[in-house]
Formats: C-alpha cells, structure tokens, sequence
C-alpha cells in the first residue's frame, strides 16, 4: 500500500447506498505529483471532526473497532437523537456485540492539518492514482 503520510486531500466523497467512503489525495502539493485513492468499503459509521479543506494527512491506521468506539462514543452518541448513527452506536453493549458478529475494523484518521477521525468499514484499500 502507497504511503498517504503527509498527502493534502483533493477530495472526500461519502457514497451511502454502496456504503463507501473515498479520499482522493496527492503528495506534496495538490496538482500532485504522487496522487492516491483511500477507499473504505462495507462502511457501517463514520465520525469526522474538522473540514477537508487544507487537510494533511499524517495515516491511517486500522485499531481495534471497539476500543475506537470509546474514544468517539460521547460524540456519536450526541448525535443519536437525530438518528445520525447506526443502532450499533448507542451503547457499549450494542457495539461489542456488533463487532463481535461482524468483520467490521475500526480506522483512525489523523492529520498534521485539518480533517481527522473514525471511520468503523470492513476493508480499506489505499491505491496510487493518476
């Protein structure tokens, strides 16, 4: 997998029906000359925190779903009422139970500048791109 570390995201693009989430991204400036696409597939939550505008990626690691779930839970469970998340999310014992009957994995999302956070997909693909 290309290295995305410290790539500027030129787009962000969440698709709902087929359940993805796309960064494309270009290292060191964004008219390239290294470009990638970040595709996360099988999506079941996500939770952003700041805009892709200027956004420098620092990595994406793939973490233990449950354990990212703490860390976002207070913020996800905020945005319950509005029904901004899946049922899995509204409690601790919903999301270990989800988890433990799926292949879902949790990946965070960090940036030296901008964008960061979770996003709960079963498969990530990083691929360089023209």
């Amino acid at each position: 997998m290309p290295s995305i570390h410290d790539h500027h995201i030129l787009e962000l693009t969440v698709d709902a029906v087929r359940r993805t989430i796309r960064l494309r991204t270009a290292w060191p400036y964004a008219s390239g000359p290294d470009f990638a696409n970040v595709v996360f597939e099988g999506v079941e939550g996500y939770v952003f925190e700041g805009d892709a505008l200027g956004t420098i990626l620092f990595d994406i690691e793939s973490v233990d779903a449950l354990s990212l779930y703490h860390e976002y839970a207070d913020d996800m469970l905020r945005a319950s009422p509005r029904g901004g998340h899946a049922p899995w999310a509204d409690s601790e014992s919903s999301a270990a139970g989800f988890f433990g009957k799926s292949s879902v994995q949790g990946y965070r999302l960090s940036s030296s500048i901008g964008l960061e956070g979770a996003v709960w997909a079963r498969r990530l693909t990083i691929t360089a791109a023209e």
